[in-house]
């Protein structure tokens, strides 16, 4: 497979324009155009279609474009990682997250990390959960953040439970309690993630045990979105400790009280590496204060006052 070919792919891909691929790859409009013709031949089917003076992807193309993405950005990798060998810096440490840890605990623990180890480079992904695993598994990622989930011959992993407390708008009775029972809840309107989400599940168990109806609004794929409906007095929602943590500075939402809920519902976290391929000693480094940190979380963690 012809790297230089890919690069062009992907050009076209995000640009739409063989001439802006062409600059964007430093080779010539001709040379680019014969690539993509050549990459096209290579498979046996056609990647874009022309309208309006654009290239459009085909569907094989969208199909496609994810992988063709994924080699050339483990190939970056390998370059950067080549250069910093060269030059006897410390190396890359590559991570990827769902977005509760991505948001502001792990950007501060790499600063951190940083600060202390001036000669690493540092890319920080957020995705789903199976493509972290994935990339974790191929060696794209070297350590991954997931909602935990079934085992897995390809990776280590360290699974955690994080604590949710309830997001209450401040008209809600139960903002002026010390802690929000399912009693107390009752048939408030809930703004939760996905049906199959543990915490999600976990809720509607709850609230079968106690035969009480589940009334739930509105699904969000996020906690930050699910705290903006709060915020607008739409609702309740489940907020793990990660969360909890950097409510007051992070987020602008003067109108929710986070209060401890009961029964007591957790909000799983896994962190996964591959089990093939041993961290390198910078990576195992970072692991440890990363699993150090979330320990310290849920050794004593409480919910802010807003």
């Amino acid at each position: 497979m012809n790297i230089k070919r890919l690069r062009i792919f992907h050009e076209v891909f995000v640009t739409g324009s063989i001439t802006r691929a062409a600059e964007r790859s430093f080779v010539s409009q001709p040379a680019a155009s014969k690539m993509l013709a050549n990459f096209e031949a290579e498979i046996g089917y056609k990647l874009f279609v022309r309208h309006n003076g654009k290239l459009l992807p085909t569907d094989e193309a969208h199909f496609l474009h994810d992988e063709v993405y994924s080699i050339l950005q483990g190939l970056s990798h390998l370059e950067d990682s080549l250069k910093a060998a060269r030059n006897n810096k410390g190396g890359r440490l590559r991570i990827c997250s769902i977005f509760g840890p991505a948001y502001r605990f792990l950007p501060e623990l790499i600063a951190d990390y940083m600060k202390r180890n001036p000669g690493v480079q540092v890319s920080l992904h957020h995705a789903g959960c199976s493509v972290i695993r994935q990339g974790v598994a191929s060696g794209q990622y070297q350590i991954g953040l997931v909602d935990k989930s079934e085992s897995s011959l390809s990776h280590e992993s360290v699974s955690m439970d994080l604590p949710c407390f309830c997001a209450v708008p401040l008209d809600h009775p139960a903002a002026q309690l010390d802690e929000v029972t399912l009693a107390d809840a009752g048939t408030s309107p809930w703004i939760t993630l996905d049906s199959e989400n543990a915490t999600t599940r976990e809720l509607r168990r709850a609230y079968d045990d106690a035969g009480i109806t589940f009334n739930r609004i509105i699904e969000v794929h996020t906690t930050v979105h699910a705290m903006s409906f709060v915020n607008l007095g739409m609702g309740l929602t489940l907020v793990d400790a990660l969360n909890c943590r950097y409510f007051s500075d992070a987020f602008n939402f003067p109108n929710i009280r986070l209060l401890p809920f009961r029964p007591r519902i957790m909000e799983p976290l896994e962190i996964i590496t591959s089990n093939v391929r041993p961290l390198s000693g910078m990576a195992r480094d970072f692991y440890d204060g990363l699993i150090l940190e979330l320990d310290k979380i849920l050794g004593g963690e409480q919910a802010p006052k807003a």
